[in-house]
């Protein structure tokens, strides 16, 4: 058994992880430390590079997956997608009706559903494949 085909998504895994632990540190560097200007670009464009690196290696390595290891990225990203869009339509709607606190609800709050979002997606896709328990090419 070819050892990448069975590390590719652990590995997919572990760079949602490094954007995740990114993305918390500049969030709370720019929010305790208020840098300067400068700085503060810097810190919030480090996340965009992590999750950059995620999404290259999780496209680069569907091409080792086999069939089930694609279908279990693919659905976990279906329906991270559908959840966030639901997240958002509720939240939209619910902006309409009544002035949401742009401190518990701003733009940043968001972006740890849509990585929570994913990780559920990944759970269901593999408890509905069965796929741990499997051997897989």
């Amino acid at each position: 058994m070819d050892k990448t085909k069975k590390t590719s998504p652990d590995r997919t895994v572990v760079f949602a992880v490094l954007w995740l632990v990114t993305y918390s540190i500049c969030l709370l560097a720019i929010k305790k430390l208020s840098p300067d200007p400068t700085i503060g670009v810097i810190l919030a464009f480090l996340p965009v590079a992590t999750f950059a690196l995620f999404i290259y290696k999780l496209i680069r390595g569907i091409g080792s997956m086999d069939e089930v290891q694609i279908k279990v990225q693919m659905e976990a990203a279906v329906i991270a997608f559908s959840l966030g869009l639901l997240l958002l339509m509720t939240l939209g709607l619910l902006d309409l009706v009544v002035t949401l606190n742009k401190e518990d609800w701003s733009y940043r709050h968001l972006v740890p559903f849509f990585a929570i979002f994913y990780f559920v997606g990944l759970f269901i896709s593999k408890r509905k494949y069965n796929f741990d328990n499997e051997k897989h090419d």
